[in-house]
């Protein structure tokens, strides 16, 4: 634990910094320093299990999640933010789901900007002033960290859970060679014995409480995985197009606690409003290209994940009228041994439909 007495001058400091955080949007904010993450061990084990899948960069970065300074050679603390994306209104159509992070622009780009903004912020007012930022995509375990700030406990489903807030949020670090007063980490865990997420998983990816195996998410499979998706994975995907919400939309602090986004790029685009799921396979790649993917982290499961993507959520609609357009698409796309098997599966499954 980090001893140094910090000065008021310190204090201040960062006192106005959190002022400045709130005022760009951020809606929780928390310091702690740079020591390495308690949870590097189970991490070390989760890996060695091979829970995370084909995600191959998560083995290459663990060096640099041992070793946060390796980041930044000065570093004296790290501020962690986070941002609501919580948008209350349930999608208009019906005919598949998208995980709400992927409602509107991309959470990487946005909140990358709004820390920089804040370092600039930081940099006018300090000299010497030498940072990083980072958002999910960087090589730290940001959840630890968050906690560690004070943020609010890791919950069964693995995911930052704030007492008065839930846990709809999305995470982004400040490193700095500042010697900012760290926060008390929240040190309590509130999910009692409830076990609502663990049971709701469709495909039992919670194997246990905190421990979340990779290679049977919904979230895993639709958006990491770039070829096949495995044949006992695809029934259980039902009409997830994009990620999964499941063992968040079940967690009491939610029902209880989600407080809508303050930032409007996080609510829905029109097409996830509007559009048919004929209609989104009968995109072109350009289509899809210049009216799905821009500023949007659906652009992440790339063209063919997407039409992937589609013919699985169609063969488990039980709509026989969905038949024409994968038939249509099977013609377009002839060649691709992927696709193909995909679409040829989902019609096979809705010729068997009741």
């Amino acid at each position: 634990m980090n001893t140094h007495a910090h000065s008021s001058a310190e204090r201040s400091l960062k006192e106005r910094l959190q002022v400045k955080a709130e005022s760009i949007g951020f809606d929780l904010f928390g310091v702690t320093d740079a020591r390495p993450s308690e949870r590097l061990d189970s991490y070390r084990s989760w890996l060695k299990a091979g829970m995370h899948g084909q995600m191959n960069y998560l083995e290459q970065h663990l060096p640099l999640k041992e070793n946060p300074a390796l980041l930044l050679s000065d570093l004296r603390s790290i501020v962690v933010v986070a941002c609501s994306y919580y948008a209350p209104e349930p999608l208009q159509q019906s005919d598949f789901q998208v995980a709400r992070y992927a409602w509107g622009d991309d959470y990487h780009v946005l909140m990358k900007q709004m820390l920089e903004q804040l370092a600039t912020a930081l940099k006018a007012e300090v000299s010497g002033f030498e940072y990083r930022t980072f958002v999910d995509s960087g090589p730290l375990l940001e959840r630890d960290l968050a906690s560690r700030a004070g943020l609010g406990w890791i919950g069964k489903n693995t995911c930052l859970i704030h007492p008065q807030k839930g846990s709809w949020f999305l995470l982004g670090c400040l490193l700095s060679n500042l010697d900012l007063p760290p926060d008390k980490p929240f040190e309590s865990f509130h999910c009692g014995s409830c076990t609502r997420c663990l049971d709701a998983c469709p495909t039992e990816a919670l194997v246990a409480p905190h421990v979340l195996d990779a290679r049977k998410c919904i979230s895993y499979w639709t958006i990491e995985q770039r070829e096949a998706i495995a044949p006992d994975m695809q029934e259980a995907i039902g009409n997830w197009l994009f990620g999964c919400d499941i063992c968040q939309q079940v967690c009491p602090w939610n029902l209880r606690f989600a407080q809508p986004t303050q930032l409007e790029a996080f609510y829905p685009r029109e097409w996830l409003q509007k559009a048919t799921l004929p209609e989104l396979l009968r995109l072109s790649e350009k289509d899809f290209a210049l009216k799905i993917a821009p500023r949007s982290p659906i652009k992440r499961a790339k063209y063919r994940g997407f039409l992937r993507n589609l013919a699985v959520v169609m063969g488990n609609s039980g709509r026989q009228d969905y038949g024409p357009a994968l038939q249509e698409a099977r013609v377009r796309h002839a060649g691709d041994l992927m696709l193909e098997s995909h679409f040829d599966w989902a019609l096979q499954r809705l010729s068997t439909a009741d």
